[in-house]
């Protein structure tokens, strides 16, 4: 049975906008009734303000492949980063518990930290590119490796564990290897929760990240046009949570320095 880690709420939603699925923590938005929120209508769960402002934002949503986000949102008294995909006409909302306030530019932060990518060297700008991905999420190590999963650049500060990970083709996120899993409330748990960020660790996982030293994790997967060509890794070794916009500004640097490494000759 897949599970949330505590840092996050997972809602799953059908075309009437009406709960299917919950994870058990739905306490976090201060009068949540875990035991009666399957079932329920979302507006009643979060309020008709932010029912409408996710509704809108949702309908960005162009394909089964997107995901939109939205930052720095009101739910109750409590402020969260909310992600959402679909799979037909259900959606999958994770609302994580904000760390950070909302960032003063971040698209403005991406194409600084473009420009001070200098040269046509695919591998010195994946170097110095990793460089400023460890200042921006303050995590051990940050890689990026190709489709296969090899190593192409990495830059690690302090000590941090060398290591080979694959190229995910969904977004991940392990804040705290440890923490204790959030089981999903609900009937039949669709397949769509496996596409949440935030699916807590299992057993095998928790081991493997326990034996190289790791407690926090992201996985970002890189695209060019549609097409995986690698991702991006950051590992911490010990719990940590970098804000949801921080991460969005960390993947789209990414996934432009990826198809300028591509314009240079590289091969993923």
């Amino acid at each position: 049975m897949p599970a949330i880690q505590p840092c996050a709420l997972l809602l799953v939603v059908g075309p009437d906008w009406q709960v299917e699925a919950a994870s058990a923590n739905v306490a976090m938005l201060g009068d949540g009734r875990p035991t009666t929120v399957v079932g329920e209508p979302l507006a009643d769960l979060i309020g008709s303000k932010a029912i409408h402002t996710l509704r809108n934002r949702m309908s960005w949503l162009s394909s089964d492949e997107s995901e939109v986000q939205d930052f720095g949102v009101e739910w109750g008294d409590v402020i969260f980063d909310v992600r959402a995909v679909r799979a037909n006409d259900h959606y999958l909302i994770e609302a994580e518990l904000a760390v950070e306030q909302r960032l003063p530019d971040g698209i403005g932060m991406v194409r600084s930290m473009s420009d001070r990518l200098t040269g046509d060297d695919p591998l010195r700008l994946a170097e110095l590119a990793m460089r400023q991905l460890t200042a921006l999420t303050g995590f051990d190590q940050v890689m990026l490796v190709n489709r296969d999963g090899a190593p192409v650049a990495s830059a690690l500060r302090g000590k941090g564990p060398p290591a080979s990970l694959p190229a995910d083709k969904q977004v991940r996120v392990t804040a705290d290897r440890d923490a204790e899993p959030v089981p999903l409330m609900g009937g039949e748990i669709p397949k769509l929760v496996s596409r949440a960020a935030h699916v807590a660790p299992d057993e095998a996982e928790r081991k493997r990240l326990a034996v190289i030293g790791v407690a926090a994790t992201i996985a970002l997967p890189l695209r060019i046009d549609g097409q995986l060509v690698g991702a991006l890794h950051a590992l911490h070794n010990s719990p940590r949570r970098c804000g949801a916009e921080r991460r969005s500004v960390a993947h789209l640097f990414a996934e432009r320095l990826v198809a300028r490494m591509a314009r240079c000759g590289w091969q993923p």
